[in-house]
């Protein structure tokens, strides 16, 4: 086992004035990860691994995003004509329980099709998510489609 070394220490003060004090303790077996320990005011402490840590950071991050940004492309084929459009759009922010593919279609469909001149005319569209925000990162590459 490694000498202990002083663990790097993280504190802030919630809106509630609650302190959480957060740190990072390295001295461990060889075999064994570092632990992250959240402390809050009430002596309740939480212990994680890093990987876990950086997972739940993710998971709060999330879900105290209301909105993000994302870049998207935007393909309409019609028959003999196909327009492709890359376009930056604010969306309300994906919860980590909601379904990728209803998420994309209730929020990023409207933003398919040419307009009225078009609206009779079969197609096919597509919308494929190119660009997101830290902790939106697995939506890149997403693709959804429809035929209509």
């Amino acid at each position: 086992m490694p000498a202990p070394s002083a663990s790097p220490v993280t504190t802030t003060v919630t809106r509630s004035g609650s302190r959480v004090v957060v740190t990072h303790t390295d001295g461990v077996r060889d075999d064994a990860e570092p632990i992250i320990s959240i402390m809050a005011d009430d002596g309740e402490i939480l212990s994680f691994t890093p990987t876990t840590a950086a997972v739940l950071a993710g998971m709060l991050a999330r879900a105290a995003t209301t909105e993000i940004a994302v870049q998207i492309r935007v393909t309409n084929s019609y028959p003999g004509a196909n327009f492709e459009h890359t376009l930056d759009v604010t969306a309300p922010a994906l919860r980590d329980d909601e379904d990728v593919y209803d998420w994309c279609y209730d929020n990023l469909w409207e933003h398919t099709g040419e307009g009225p001149q078009y609206a009779s005319v079969p197609a096919a569209y597509e919308v494929e998510i190119l660009c997101a925000p830290v902790h939106f990162e697995h939506l890149i590459g997403l693709k959804v489609d429809s035929y209509g």
